[in-house]
């Protein structure tokens, strides 16, 4: 059994009550909604009593008072219930107040501004075990965490391919009034799980603690240290290769290798570094990999690579650290570089994402360059769109300049001082009365304006999406990054198993095809429809079609379309067998009626397309050329 404890937010703005209302609002805002221009919405309350109420609501599946079935009292006063299928646990009065109760429990602690635990331990699809044995497995996690009197809510879900049980509980005590610490949480979590393993005999699972040869638990030891937190931040925010990333992903499994061998001179390890245009270099008492474009730049410590790479641990077996060599090259007449002792094979740009590391170096910086001139896109209008003074600075000082003169004609008109200063002093009054009405009235018509929803301001997210809505391809492919950084199972569910294979990061525009609608969904995919029916899904690095050999071939010919419109590094038929010979056999008949010839990338596809002759084929498929306009 595995615990899975809800990563925080990654905006910045991290608190647990936020991430609680992160993970309880997700499954309104799915990957799979298509884009459309209305993108306001009202966001949920992040109040205590909106958290609890929405995360208590996920956990029993919304279910009524009338369907809640009590199940079964237990001695220490908590008590079982069914509620719509859902087997859960509390030691609250009852499922439907848990909440109220929980907020009650809450504000008696001002300073906990997170006050929510949410935590889900997850069996293996081959387990089944026990009701009674989950909850006693929840109850004593929370009492290794130090919660077992707090108020607490179970909820056993089978409704994915892992058996998994929802723990939801309150972190203010209900005597003491005290927020519980979570120091080491994952930690303690995991080896209350290796005990439980032990205890009901379950399959042992990864973690931070592991079960040795005379089961004994033990601490597991990393093979590898983790990432530094900048870096994984990096990533995170910014959506693009770190440092680090860049430094494991080219040298860590060759230098693992030579690690493992008879390592017998520095020049070795050297040798890893300069093809990947980086140096080791002797930084006090240890080493550091620099980039060799921005040797400035924070290096990288070399042990964060590999626990055995240290001078502590090479200097015993090769010598002394000796400096990198010297990389020598030799030019031609027109100054390109022809021969070099160590051939660069790549080099870190901190613009590439970390997601398309595996395309062509020209797309990767293509994509890069386009994701930067979307962002200073926004920026410009961002500026650009500026809130309207409604012209205040001239009413108020038309106003102001009326009183003045209205006090003027009083100093002329009004003889009697007496009379004057009454006089004045009614002005005052009567300018203060005008100068509050014309407040109040700009207050109304700066309200008004904002509640149009053409009028806020987009962030960021919204307005890429409604740049992707007019057939932004660097506004698509940002939405497929933020999807493929996300990792939610939201996305556009999978069409079908008839697919076209493309290069990774193979973006284009929509492509108006006749008969066809488009739609772009969050997630970034484009999903093709012919009378209302979704046809075909464009991913980027895969076409999906539905029915393809159905009316004639039709949804066929327009993935064919599609592929076409791609980069064509990669072209490749993916599915059954049927389907790949049949495809195969429509690609000759598709040359021949268009002006550029389709190839495929695959040998045996390709050698497949040539064999087949013109008898062996089927009767060529009439369709209609799609009128095509990116």
């Amino acid at each position: 059994m595995v615990v899975v404890i809800p990563k925080k937010r990654r905006d910045g703005k991290s608190s647990f009550l936020k991430l609680v209302f992160y993970l309880s609002f997700r499954e309104d805002n799915p990957g799979d909604i298509p884009v459309t221009a209305d993108a306001f919405f009202d966001r949920p309350s992040t109040s205590k009593i909106a958290v609890f109420d929405r995360l208590i609501d996920y956990i029993d599946r919304h279910a009524s008072p009338e369907s809640q079935q009590l199940i079964t009292h237990l001695p220490d006063g908590s008590h079982r219930i069914l509620c719509e299928g859902v087997l859960c646990q509390t030691n609250t009065l009852s499922i439907e107040t848990a909440s109220s109760e929980m907020n009650a429990m809450a504000s008696n602690n001002r300073r906990c501004l997170d006050p929510v635990y949410h935590f889900i331990l997850s069996w293996p699809e081959e387990e089944t075990p026990e009701d009674s044995h989950i909850f006693d497995s929840a109850l004593f996690c929370l009492k290794e965490m130090g919660m077992v009197d707090h108020q607490y809510v179970f909820a056993i879900h089978r409704d994915t391919d892992n058996l998994h049980c929802h723990v939801a509980a309150n972190r203010i005590h209900p005597l003491s009034y005290r927020a519980v610490n979570l120091y080491n949480d994952v930690k303690i979590l995991h080896k209350a799980c290796r005990k439980l393993e032990l205890k009901y005999d379950w399959k042992p699972d990864n973690g931070c603690w592991k079960r040795d040869q005379n089961h004994q638990i033990i601490r597991a030891e990393s093979q590898y240290p983790s990432a530094p937190r900048a870096s994984t931040q990096f990533e995170y925010h910014e959506d693009k290769e770190s440092f680090y990333s860049y430094v494991v992903r080219t040298c860590r499994t060759e230098l693992t290798s030579i690690l493992k061998g008879p390592l017998q001179e520095w020049e070795e390890v050297h040798a890893v570094f300069l093809r990947a245009h980086l140096e080791l270099k002797k930084k006090g008492s240890g080493l550091a990999i620099y980039d060799k474009n921005c040797p400035n730049n924070v290096p990288l410590k070399a042990s964060s690579l590999h626990p055995q790479f240290t001078l502590s641990k090479l200097v015993p077996r090769i010598g002394e650290f000796e400096s990198a060599p010297r990389v020598m090259e030799f030019k031609n007449e027109q100054g390109e570089v022809t021969l070099t002792n160590y051939m660069v094979s790549s080099h870190y740009d901190d613009r590439l994402h970390l997601r398309d590391h595996q395309a062509r170096m020209t797309r990767r910086l293509e994509r890069a360059e386009a994701r930067e001139e979307l962002k200073l896109r926004y920026q410009t209008d961002k500026k650009e769109a500026k809130c309207p003074s409604f012209d205040a600075k001239n009413r108020f000082r038309t106003l102001s300049m009326t009183f003045r003169f209205r006090r003027a004609h009083v100093c002329v008109a009004v003889r009697d001082p007496l009379m004057r200063k009454l006089a004045y002093h009614v002005l005052a009054f009567e300018r203060e009365k005008a100068m509050a009405e014309l407040r109040l009235k700009l207050k109304e018509e700066r309200e008004n304006w904002y509640r149009s929803p053409e009028n806020r301001r987009l962030s960021y997210r919204v307005w890429v999406e409604q740049q992707a809505l007019k057939g932004d391809k660097a506004a698509i492919s940002q939405l497929r990054g933020w999807a493929y950084q996300a990792k939610r199972d939201e996305r556009t569910a999978y069409l079908s198993d008839t697919v076209i294979e493309c290069a990774v990061s193979d973006d284009i525009a929509p492509v108006e095809l006749k008969g066809y609608t488009h739609h772009i969904h969050r997630d970034g995919a484009i999903v093709y429809k012919k009378e209302g029916i979704t046809q075909m899904i464009d991913r980027g690095e895969t076409i999906e079609m539905a029915r393809p050999f159905e009316n004639e071939g039709d949804n066929m010919v327009a993935g064919l379309h599609l592929a076409e419109q791609k980069s064509g590094e990669k072209r490749v038929f993916s599915g059954p067998r049927e389907y790949v010979e049949k495809a195969c056999s429509l690609v000759r008949d598709f040359n021949e009626m268009g002006q550029t010839a389709l190839r495929l990338t695959d040998p045996i596809q390709q050698k497949r397309v040539c064999e087949m002759r013109s008898q062996d084929k089927p009767a060529p498929i009439v369709f209609d050329s799609p009128n095509l306009t990116p």
